[in-house]
């Protein structure tokens, strides 16, 4: 289970979190100080909101404000590596701390654009796939807890670097980043 918000600095944007899932595998390599290379797909959902104002065509000495909501999916396979430290070893319980970078390689995204509600073509918002990048960096650190065969893990992912790449039409230079929330539960073979 996953709980993503995209964070940004455009003016007047309201941001907001949704929930996306995970599945994949890990290796655990060590004992009390061990490497967890893993590999996950995992989908990554936000909600960005805003007033747009324009000009009314009927009387110019109007304007319209509408409300917009765009809403953000991205999948993506992650790579994360992971250093843990066992803080707590027992015969059938384990718990640690874990942090690491993450590389997440998207292999798809989706875009949803209402307008007061009433759903748009994508091609009518001001955000589009092709603004986005395709490989984004981050940073996972969390706990988590083996309990014979399972283990279970909560983790928090801090963006690193700007996933939206302005187009040369924009007069500013927005940033915009992914952050994650997960709880995940597995299976341990060894």
């Amino acid at each position: 289970w996953t709980m993503s918000k995209l964070t940004t600095d455009f003016e007047d944007y309201t941001e907001a979190a949704k929930s996306g899932f995970q599945l994949g595998a890990f290796v655990r390599i060590g004992d009390k100080l061990y490497l967890q290379p893993e590999a996950y797909f995992t989908t990554k959902s936000s909600a960005l909101e805003f007033d747009y104002t324009q000009i009314d065509p009927n009387n110019p000495d109007n304007t319209i404000t509408s409300s917009v909501e765009q809403n953000v999916k991205l999948s993506s396979i992650d790579v994360p590596v992971i250093v843990g430290f066992r803080v707590l070893k027992l015969p059938t319980l384990n718990v640690h701390i874990q942090a690491g970078p993450v590389a997440s390689i998207v292999v798809s995204k989706s875009f949803d654009v209402s307008l007061d509600g009433v759903d748009v073509e994508d091609d009518d918002s001001p955000i589009i796939e092709d603004d986005f990048s395709n490989i984004n960096w981050g940073l996972q650190f969390g706990a988590g807890v083996d309990f014979l065969f399972l283990t279970a893990d909560i983790r928090y992912e801090l963006g690193l670097n700007n996933i939206y790449e302005a187009p040369e039409t924009m007069t500013t230079d927005p940033t915009m980043k992914n952050n994650v929330f997960f709880i995940s539960v597995g299976w341990k073979i060894k």
